[in-house]
């Protein structure tokens, strides 16, 4: 990882909650198209999983 990704990651992680989610749905939007290749069912449960597990905890 360049120290400028690493950078970024860090201020991501110093925003609060809300403006992570702002910033997580705008990046999504400029990222796609994204050709990832076919994702077979374990993975999609397994990333649903992970992502609902998070959007529980932000909850808490």
């Amino acid at each position: 990882m360049s120290n400028h990704t690493a950078q970024l990651l860090e201020a991501f992680e110093a925003l609060p909650e809300e403006e992570k989610r702002i910033f997580t749905v705008e990046f999504m939007r400029r990222a796609i198209p994204f050709d990832s290749g076919p994702l077979d069912d374990e993975e999609t449960v397994r990333a649903a999983d992970e992502m609902f597990s998070l959007l529980d905890t932000e909850q808490k």
